[in-house]
């Protein structure tokens, strides 16, 4: 299978997870990882709960922990691997064999940015878990501290210079209301907002909350039903909480409550951090962006991707999209098309790659050859994942290596591009294996159904949970 098709493959997969239930146990909060061995490769992680098991063979296929909204507990999520029995081999005489592109050499963000690399706690004092949203400030984290997996119950910040705590707000919800979620967090200039939702029960309705960035009570703006409580991304003005919905669109309601508006002009429109939107949703995997739209002046600028781009997306200067070929696999350029690069042996996975200060990370190969069966020869020691900065060029490799070609690594969860990419060192793949009935297990439809036992197993993450080392995008210093 090739990269394209594998691409094609963990989209597909990403959209199916959405109706899932939510995972519980020690994730990091938005997860990415990498999974691979010489003999088989995976689509890992949390897709796993929603039926779903993929074996890939060659190529690095990374899915991203897809769950959109937090639904509380449900199953533990593993990563479920078929095993040989479970696959369709391919003859050697079939395979296509390529040149590899091999990574470009690179250092680590402790080496690359030392002031912007920090280690925190992966738990508040009273045990409640710390997941980053983003930065404040180049010391200034914002966190939050969760009772159980994905249950929100304050925001707090930690100084990375002091190595201190302050509770920034307690998030509560609507006053007897059951299964209730916070969702994504943004900061603003004078406050920070996020949206709630009941999503197990299968309301339409949302709300929304703000607190002066300063700190202070949280209260409730208001809410909303219907098409409008389809919340996909949130911000603030001076005087307005705005949102735009999963069809495109953006709505406004006063910061004292009132009734919602549509704003003017923003049909087909999703917010990508206010006042600035975009023409692609975050279901829109493989459509090329086509507009950066100002909010406050409705101002268009126009994009336009190279040819052959897929999921072409841009920040606010900078704009970067997957190649069709192996010499392209990554392109990087101004929104205006100027200053082309290209950045060889780093991957896209989906169209959710862009982060605060238009930083890129991407998916590193780990590919150097072929052995004598045309299996893939992985050099191990390559980072998880890399860092791009337009700005100078450089790159910095982040994540936990498990040194046998897996590792994880989370990006901030706020509803803007965050400013934070974190993993925790003391997490690790463990792999359970078992014999169970062929039976038991589903498989693609279009791969013949093994019988009688088989060996089936399980790679999930275990350890951590005392300490994150955190990359503060904020802290890294920009010169043309």
């Amino acid at each position: 299978m090739n990269d394209r098709n594998e691409e094609e493959l963990v989209r597909t997969l990403s959209k199916a997870a959405d109706a899932a239930p939510e995972p519980s146990g020690n994730l990091l909060g938005v997860i990415e990882t990498r999974r691979t061995r010489r003999t088989r490769r995976r689509v890992q992680s949390v897709l796993a709960v929603a039926a779903v098991i993929a074996v890939v063979g060659g190529g690095t296929a990374v899915a991203r922990g897809v769950f959109l909204h937090r639904g509380g507990e449900g199953p533990i999520a593993a990563d479920t691997t078929a095993t040989a029995a479970m696959r369709t081999p391919t003859p050697s005489s079939q395979k296509t064999k390529r040149p590899p592109v091999k990574a470009p050499q690179i250092r680590p963000a402790a080496e690359v940015w030392p002031a912007a690399v920090s280690k925190i706690p992966a738990k508040a004092p009273d045990g409640w878990k710390y997941r980053p949203i983003t930065a404040l400030s180049a010391t200034e984290l914002l966190l939050s501290a969760e009772s159980s997996f994905e249950k929100a119950g304050r925001l707090e910040v930690y100084d990375t210079a002091r190595g201190s705590r302050t509770v920034l707000a307690e998030t509560p919800g609507p006053e007897g209301m059951k299964e209730y979620f916070a969702q994504s967090v943004d900061v603003g200039a004078e406050y920070i907002a996020w949206w709630g939702e009941t999503p197990n029960n299968g309301d339409r309705w949302a709300d929304f909350w703000v607190v002066p960035r300063a700190g202070g009570t949280a209260r409730q703006v208001g809410e909303v039903t219907g098409d409008q409580a389809e919340v996909e991304t949130v911000g603030t003005t001076a005087d307005s909480v705005v949102w735009s919905v999963r069809s495109g669109g953006v709505y406004r309601m006063p910061l004292g409550g009132g009734t919602p508006e549509r704003i003017e002009g923003t049909d087909g429109l999703h917010l990508l951090s206010w006042p600035w939107a975009v023409d692609v949703g975050e279901r829109d995997w493989a459509k090329n962006q086509g507009k950066l739209v100002n909010l406050e002046t409705m101002q268009v600028a126009e994009v336009r991707a190279p040819d052959g781009m897929k999921g072409f997306r841009c920040g606010l200067e900078w704009c970067f999209g997957a190649g069709e070929s192996e010499e392209n696999r990554v392109v990087a350029e101004r929104v205006d098309g100027s200053q082309r690069r290209i950045l060889p042996g780093l991957h896209t996975a989906g169209g959710d790659f862009t982060l605060a200060r238009d930083f890129g990370v991407f998916s590193v190969s780990g590919v150097v050859g072929t052995d004598e069966r045309g299996e893939e020869i992985e050099d191990h020691s390559v980072p998880v994942a890399a860092l791009y900065d337009p700005a100078t060029g450089a790159l910095a490799g982040v994540g936990q290596s498990d040194g046998k070609g897996g590792g994880a690594y989370g990006r901030g969860t706020s509803s803007s591009p965050s400013a934070v990419v974190y993993w925790d060192e003391g997490l690790r793949n463990v792999e359970r294996c078992r014999m169970v009935e062929a039976e038991e297990l589903s498989g693609p439809s279009d791969m013949p159904a093994p019988t009688g036992k088989i060996k089936h197993c399980e790679t999930m993450f275990e350890g951590g949970g005392k300490e994150l080392t955190v990359v503060n995008l904020l802290a890294v210093p920009r010169t043309e």
